[in-house]
């Protein structure tokens, strides 16, 4: 190879890296990146972002389905209630401690006695 052909070479081989070099710092590609990375780290509507309000979503249509089902429960109690005179009648007398005019009733509560601090020192 003589010593043009090698400088000509040379000149190519220059030539096809400042080639890449241009491409790679194009000023449009620079400006694109910046873009890309303020829009998914720094923006209010970043991917961060939005993957939190994902999780968010998630969370609540968990709760809703777990209240979806607690109100299904209830509904079917109170239905029970309306549709039952016994069963309203026994939620009376349990919980809200009504009686007929001929009864009397008595509530037995079973208290826990702790020891003073005084006699349980002694043993």
């Amino acid at each position: 190879m003589s010593e043009q052909e090698q400088q000509d070479f040379f000149d190519e081989v220059e030539k096809a890296n400042a080639k890449w070099y241009t491409r790679f710092f194009n000023k449009y590609l620079i400006v694109g990146s910046i873009f890309i990375i303020w829009m998914i780290f720094f923006d209010q509507n970043s991917f961060l972002i939005h993957q939190q309000l994902d999780k968010e979503i998630k969370s609540l249509e968990n709760d809703e389905d777990y209240y979806r089902k607690h109100l299904e429960a209830e509904t079917e109690k109170l239905n029970n209630l309306k549709n039952n005179p016994s069963e309203l009648e026994r939620i009376a007398r349990e919980k809200h401690f009504l009686k007929k005019s001929n009864e009397d009733i008595f509530i037995i509560q079973q208290e826990v006695i702790e020891k003073p601090d005084s006699l349980q020192h002694e043993k």
